[in-house]
C-alpha cells in the first residue's frame, strides 16, 4: 500500500498554479478522519475483523483522497488489490491473500445486479481478513437500499445485501468551521488550496478538482461540442460504463442539433467538438477524458464524474433523440452495457430497442439478458417466439412459457413440457393438480418422480389427517429431491414429536444457505424449546434464527430482552420493537427510535400520525426529509380531496430521485385519469409511470390504446 500511487486509485488530478508543487495538493484533515464512527476507527475495526468501508459523498468531495490517506496511514505494509471488474473480484475471493487491502473506487460500477459484486464474494473476502475500501455517490446509496418497491420485480435486491454487510462514512461536500481552519493553515504553503478558498460558487475539493471549469466547459460550448458532451452524457446515464467509441458519438451527436445546425455543419464539425471536449482544464481534468487501449490507441471517451453528476440532473426531465438510442444499439459492444441500456430502455417504453439490445447480449451468452428478453417476450404476449426459444433450450423461455400455460390453466400443455425435461412446467403440474383435487393424478406425478407432486400431496393427506402416509411419501423423495419434501418432511417430523429427526434433517440444509430449510429448523427449535441454540444462530448471522427469537420475545412480552437486541443492531428485533411500541401507541418512544434512524419505527410512527390526522407533525418531518412522512402527509392529503396537494408534494420527491415516492405519484395520478403526465414521466424514465400508464388508460375507457402500449411501446419521438 505505502508505493500506492493515488491518481491510479482515483484521486482527481489537481489543478495547475504557479508556485504549486506535487502532483497533489497538501491534504486537509477532514473532521471525518478521526471521528469516533469515521473513516479510520471503521477502518481499524476492520484492520482486525475484515470489514467493508464505504464512503458516500458527491463528485469531487474528497472520497477517494480522504481514503487513500487513511488506509497509507493505518496499512502501509498490506496488498493492494485494485480488481477492473466483479470477476477478478470473484477471482481474488477464490484465492484470497493475507493482509490486502481491495480498492473500490465508485462501488457502483461493480454492484450490477447477479452479474456483479455479490453478498457471498463479500463475505468470503471478509472471512479471509480483507479490508474492502469503496466510494459510493449518495444517489446509488439512496437507490440501493430503498425499500423493494410494490410493482414489479425487486431491481436493487443483490446490491441492498452487499450494502447490508458494509460500514457506511458520509462525506460532506462543505467544510466544517475547524476544517477551514486546517486548510488556512496548509494554504500558507500550497497555492493550490490558496486559490480554492477564494472560490464563493464552489467548495475546496471541488475547485481543486476543476469543477467549476468542467460546468463552464459545458455551458460555454458552442453548439457541435454540445451535442457531443450531450451525447455522452446520455449515453453514460443510460448505463454504458465502458469508455465511449469515436463512432458512438458521432453517430449520436446529430439529435441534439437543429435542422439549420446539421446543415451548416462544417466538415470537421465532430474533430472540432471533439478536441474541445477532451481539452485538459487547469492541467487537472478534460470534460471527455480519453481512455486508451494501448500506446498511441484510444479506446473511447468517458465523462469527467462531476460534469456526469451535474449534466445527469439537469438533463434528468430532458428525452433521448432516437439517434443516441440508434447509435447505441449499433455500437454497443459490452454485454453489460447492452443489458443496462436495455432496461433503461424498456423503463421508457421503447421496447423495440430494448429488445434488440437484450438480443445482442444473449447472442454474446450474457444470462441476465435471455431472463429480461424471456419476461418482455410473456408481458407482450408473444408466446409463440417464447416457444421457440424454450424448445431451443433457452432456461428463461421454459421458465416464463410455463407461467404461461399455468396461468391459463393448460395442464397437459404442461404435462407435454414435463415430457422433454422443463423442471418449471413440473412444479407447475404439481400445483394444477393440487387447486383441481386431482390427488390420483398428484400421486401418480409422484410415483413418477416428481418431487413437488408429492410435496403438494402430502400437504393434502396431512389436511386429511393422514400424517403417518404423508411421512411415509416424503421420504422416499427427501434424500433425491430439492428439498421441498425433506423441509416438509421435518416439519411433519416435528408434529409427530420426532424432533431430532426433523432437527437434524434441517440444520444441514439451513448451513447451506436454503431460506426455507432456515425458517422451518427456527420454528422447530423453538417447539423443541432449544432455545440456546436458536440464540445461538441468531448470533452467528442467521436471519430466520433472528426472526424466530424477536418474535419469542415479543409473543412473550419480553420487552427488555428484545430492546438490548435491538440497541445491539439485530434487524429483526428492531422491527418486532418498532411494531410492538406501535400496537401499544407509545408514540413518543416510537419516535426516539425513529429519529436514530430506525427505518422501522419511521415508517410505523408516519403511519400512526397519518392515521391520527397528525398534519402539523407528518408536514414537519416531511420538511425534515423524513420518506415516510411524506408518503403518509400525501396519502391524508389524497384522503381529504387535496389531491393537487398530495401531487406536488410527490413530484417534488420523485424529482430528487426517491423512486419510491415516483411510484405512490405514478398510482396517484393513474388514479386521477393524468395520462399526459404519465407519458412525459415515462418517457424520462420513470419505471413506476411506465407500470401505470396502460392502467390509467384502461380506467379511461381507452382499453385498445393501452393493449397497444404494452404490445409496442412508445417511440423516441411521443
Amino acid at each position: 500500500m505505502n508505493a500506492a500511487v493515488a491518481r491510479r486509485l482515483g484521486v482527481h488530478a489537481a489543478i495547475t498554479v504557479a508556485d504549486a508543487s506535487g502532483p497533489l495538493p497538501v491534504y486537509v484533515e477532514r473532521d471525518v478522519d478521526t471521528a469516533p464512527d469515521g473513516v479510520r476507527a471503521r477502518l481499524r475495526q476492520a484492520m482486525r475483523d475484515g470489514g467493508l468501508v464505504v464512503l458516500v459523498g458527491t463528485s469531487s468531495v474528497g472520497k477517494t483522497r480522504c481514503a487513500f490517506e487513511a488506509v497509507q496511514a493505518l496499512m502501509p505494509a498490506w496488498w493492494l488489490v485494485h480488481p477492473a471488474d466483479a470477476a477478478q473480484l470473484q477471482s481474488l475471493a477464490d484465492q484470497p491473500l493475507p493482509k490486502t487491502v481491495v480498492w473500490l473506487d465508485e462501488l457502483q460500477t461493480y454492484l450490477d445486479g447477479k452479474r456483479g459484486l455479490t453478498p457471498a464474494t463479500v463475505r468470503t473476502l471478509l472471512g479471509a481478513g480483507a479490508v474492502l475500501v469503496a466510494s459510493l455517490w449518495p444517489k446509488y446509496l439512496s437507490a440501493f437500499t430503498s425499500s423493494p418497491p410494490a410493482i414489479g420485480p425487486d431491481p436493487y435486491r443483490v446490491e441492498r445485501r452487499v450494502l447490508q454487510l458494509a460500514e457506511i462514512v458520509h462525506i460532506d461536500a462543505e467544510l466544517s468551521e475547524q476544517e477551514h481552519e486546517r486548510a488556512c493553515e496548509a494554504a500558507a504553503t500550497d497555492a493550490r488550496i490558496r486559490l480554492a478558498l477564494e472560490a464563493s460558487d464552489y467548495g475546496m475539493t471541488q475547485v481543486i478538482a476543476a469543477a467549476p471549469q468542467l460546468i463552464d466547459r459545458w455551458h460555454g460550448a458552442e453548439a457541435y461540442a454540445r451535442a457531443v458532451l450531450t451525447a455522452a452524457v446520455d449515453a453514460s446515464r443510460l448505463g454504458v460504463q465502458t469508455p465511449l467509441s469515436a463512432e458512438l458519438l458521432r453517430a449520436a451527436a446529430p439529435g441534439y442539433c437543429s435542422a439549420r445546425q446539421k446543415a451548416d455543419a462544417p466538415s470537421n464539425w465532430f474533430e472540432t467538438a471533439l478536441a474541445y471536449a477532451t481539452e485538459t482544464l487547469k492541467g487537472a481534468v478534460a470534460a471527455l477524458e480519453p481512455v486508451a487501449v494501448k500506446m498511441g490507441e484510444i479506446a473511447g471517451y468517458v465523462v469527467a464524474d462531476y460534469l456526469l453528476q451535474y449534466a445527469s440532473a439537469e438533463r434528468r426531465k430532458a428525452k433521448v433523440p432516437a439517434s443516441t438510442w440508434e447509435s447505441l444499439v449499433r455500437h454497443l459492444t459490452s454485454p453489460s452495457d447492452q443489458v443496462r441500456v436495455g432496461e433503461s430502455a424498456y423503463d421508457r417504453l421503447l421496447y423495440g430497442y430494448a429488445e434488440t439490445l437484450w438480443q445482442r447480449a444473449v447472442d454474446a451468452g450474457d444470462a441476465h439478458a435471455t431472463y429480461a428478453l424471456a419476461a418482455l417476450l410473456e408481458e407482450q404476449g408473444r408466446e409463440e417466439e417464447l416457444r421457440e426459444r424454450a424448445d431451443a433450450g433457452d432456461a428463461a423461455a421454459i421458465e416464463r412459457l410455463a407461467d404461461v400455460l399455468a396461468n391459463q390453466g393448460r395442464l397437459e400443455e404442461l404435462r407435454r413440457r414435463v415430457e422433454v425435461g422443463d423442471q418449471p412446467a413440473t412444479e407447475w403440474v404439481a400445483v394444477l393438480l393440487a387447486e383441481q383435487g386431482k390427488t390420483e393424478g398428484l400421486r401418480q406425478e409422484a410415483d413418477a418422480g416428481n418431487e413437488y407432486a408429492a410435496y403438494k400431496l402430502a400437504g393434502i393427506l396431512t389436511k386429511n389427517g393422514q400424517i403417518d402416509d404423508a411421512i411415509s411419501l416424503l421420504r422416499t423423495h427427501a434424500e433425491s429431491g430439492r428439498g421441498h419434501a425433506a423441509n416438509e418432511l421435518a416439519s411433519l417430523l416435528a408434529k409427530k414429536g420426532q424432533m431430532d429427526e426433523a432437527v437434524s434433517l434441517l440444520r444441514p440444509r439451513a448451513d447451506a444457505g436454503g431460506w426455507d430449510a432456515a425458517c422451518r429448523l427456527a420454528q422447530v427449535l423453538t417447539q423443541a424449546g432449544n432455545i440456546e441454540e436458536l440464540i445461538q444462530r441468531a448470533d452467528g448471522g442467521d436471519r430466520a434464527a433472528a426472526n424466530q427469537l424477536a418474535d419469542l420475545l415479543s409473543a412473550h412480552g419480553l420487552e427488555t430482552e428484545l430492546k438490548q437486541r435491538a440497541d445491539a443492531g439485530d434487524q429483526a428485533a428492531i422491527d418486532r420493537l418498532a411494531d410492538l411500541l406501535a400496537k401499544q401507541g407509545r408514540v413518543d418512544e416510537l419516535r426516539e427510535r425513529a429519529d436514530i434512524g430506525e427505518r422501522p419505527a419511521a415508517y410505523l410512527l408516519a403511519r400512526l400520525l397519518g392515521e391520527q390526522g397528525r398534519e402539523e407533525e407528518l408536514r414537519n418531518r416531511a420538511d425534515a426529509c423524513d420518506r415516510y412522512s411524506i408518503y403518509q402527509l400525501a396519502q391524508l392529503l389524497s384522503r381529504q380531496k387535496r389531491t393537487e396537494e398530495a401531487i406536488a408534494l410527490l413530484r417534488t420527491r420523485a424529482e430528487a430521485d426517491d423512486w419510491i415516492a415516483a411510484e405512490e405519484l405514478a398510482e396517484l395520478l393513474a388514479e386521477q385519469g393524468q395520462v399526459d403526465e404519465l407519458r412525459e414521466r415515462a418517457s424520462t424514465g420513470d419505471h413506476a409511470a411506465s407500470y401505470f400508464l396502460p392502467q390509467a388508460l384502461i380506467r379511461l375507457g381507452r382499453s385498445e390504446e393501452a393493449h397497444h402500449l404494452r404490445r409496442f411501446g412508445l417511440s423516441p419521438e411521443e
